[in-house]
């Protein structure tokens, strides 16, 4: 926008009644989730065809400085913090959820929900133990520093968008009743601009391995998957696995969880070594 496109909006909004000034100011610090229907939770494609909730082994957590995250061509992502897992992902994503249902009725910046409830939405026990689990993954989204940079073709042009900040600006908790007040950062929003996918929730919480669960995000994301490598999956997923026939056995395990709960009809790895999937058809009620 040119200076006298500004100059044009400006004296537009004084115009205005204070109230309608004041709505559309937050609106334009505080951008707007989609809507998407109760069963399912919406997710930027980013965080589903990238390493940044990496698949990562029991006790192998570590911190990282400024690491760039495996991802899909057009996308790059570098990273500080505590790597994320699957468990991180889905504390995210519920998160984003509850802020979705409550943009709708009201323009409050904090969304409030207790430990329990927020534990047994994601799948999770609510006891003390939960309870700290929960602690922990909200402490790693706010300490977190993300560098992404999304290519767009645009028509004959590639558009260029960058974010950099944390997942979670920042949140409140009171021990006397397990209560969150927690606020997400609020440039976030604009990461859906660059293509976003509705997750059927229940699917996913029926899954037990996080590879099965990376890939559900990820299969979930293509319309028609494409095949990729063994070793390709492997990258993306950040897996910690060791040896490429070791992760080629938890491949095919969680291939098969997929297919057990009906998100894929088939799957094979070729001589190539390149996996083949067939989604499901989605069912018609």
């Amino acid at each position: 926008m040119g200076d006298q496109e500004n100059d044009h909006f400006f004296a537009a909004l004084q115009r205005l009644s204070p109230e309608l000034q004041e709505k559309i100011q937050f609106l334009t610090e505080n951008p707007p989730l989609p809507v998407w229907p109760e069963q399912t939770r919406g997710v930027p494609n980013l965080c589903l065809r990238s390493a940044l909730f990496s698949v990562i082994q029991r006790g192998r957590r570590k911190a990282v400085k400024g690491e760039v995250l495996a991802a899909i061509k057009g996308l790059s992502i570098r990273y500080t913090g505590w790597r994320l897992d699957q468990g991180d992902f889905d504390v995210l994503v519920h998160a984003l959820h509850l802020v979705s249902l409550q943009q709708q009725s009201s323009t409050d910046r904090y969304v409030q929900f207790t430990a329990k409830g927020f534990l047994r939405a994601i799948g999770r026990s609510s006891g003390k133990s939960g309870r700290e689990w929960l602690k922990d993954s909200f402490r790693r989204l706010t300490a977190s520093a993300v560098e992404i940079k999304i290519e767009t073709p645009v028509g004959y042009k590639t558009e260029i968008f960058t974010y950099a900040g944390s997942l979670v600006e920042e949140f409140y908790y009171t021990d006397s009743d397990h209560r969150y007040f927690l606020k997400i950062n609020p440039k976030f929003a604009n990461l859906f601009d660059a293509g976003w996918t509705q997750l059927q929730w229940q699917q996913r919480l029926q899954l037990k391995t996080d590879l099965a669960k990376w890939l559900h995000g990820f299969y979930a994301s293509h319309r028609t998957p494409y095949p990729l490598k063994v070793v390709t999956l492997k990258q993306l997923c950040g897996s910690d696995c060791g040896r490429l026939s070791d992760y080629r056995g938890k491949l095919r395990y969680a291939l098969a969880e997929l297919v057990d709960i009906q998100i894929l009809a088939s799957w094979i790895i070729d001589q190539d070594d390149r996996v083949h999937v067939h989604k499901q058809e989605a069912k018609l009620f």
